[in-house]
């Protein structure tokens, strides 16, 4: 179901962070990519998984096996996930397990997702496009956790037809994941 592939030499010590992707946003596009290399420079080990297929059945059923997956390889659970879209269907099990996370364009529209997310603390991020149709921020009125919305960015946080735009926008929400991950306690 998952492939994890490292993506930097394992660290004595060194805390982990897992990249789940979205059905066709893999770990090799911007958000992801960007997010492993700043967290490769702060030390931490990254994993990046690869869905095997892209969840054909309930999305919620296959993150579960998923994570179960994940954590099998990884013989624990990861200090930190870094999820985009599908891969937000973790957020119920990395908030109940207490590991922060940084949600990439959140499916909120799905109540699983909504209900963790509106339930998440201080230790977690979520960054949405006001332009993506998967976004609702009432959806998690209630949340703890730091909530950055990209004007007019869609579900890849890009601005249509504005590629300088697009870029600052990007430029940003790297900024804000890495004073995020600077600013989670130490374990």
């Amino acid at each position: 179901m998952v492939v994890l592939h490292s993506l930097t030499p394992a660290m004595d010590g060194a805390r982990r962070a897992a990249l789940l992707p979205g059905r066709g946003y893999t770990a090799q596009a911007p958000l992801l990519s960007w997010s492993g290399l700043l967290l490769a420079e702060e030390g931490w080990d990254v994993y990046a998984v690869e869905w095997t297929h892209a969840a054909a059945e309930d999305p919620a059923v296959f993150l579960h096996g998923a994570w179960a997956e994940v954590t099998a390889v990884l013989d624990g659970v990861p200090d930190l996930v870094v999820a985009k879209s599908l891969g937000t269907f973790a957020a119920p099990l990395a908030i109940a397990a207490g590991i922060p996370g940084v949600w990439l364009t959140p499916l909120v529209r799905h109540d699983v997702v909504a209900d963790a997310l509106g339930a998440a603390s201080e230790d977690h991020l979520v960054v949405a496009g006001t332009a993506d149709t998967a976004w609702r921020r009432d959806l998690i009125a209630g949340t703890r956790a730091a909530v950055t919305e990209i004007a007019d960015a869609d579900h890849g946080l890009l601005i249509p037809g504005d590629w300088r735009a697009s870029y600052a926008a990007h430029q940003a929400v790297f900024r804000r994941i890495s004073a995020h991950v600077a600013a989670l306690p130490p374990i």
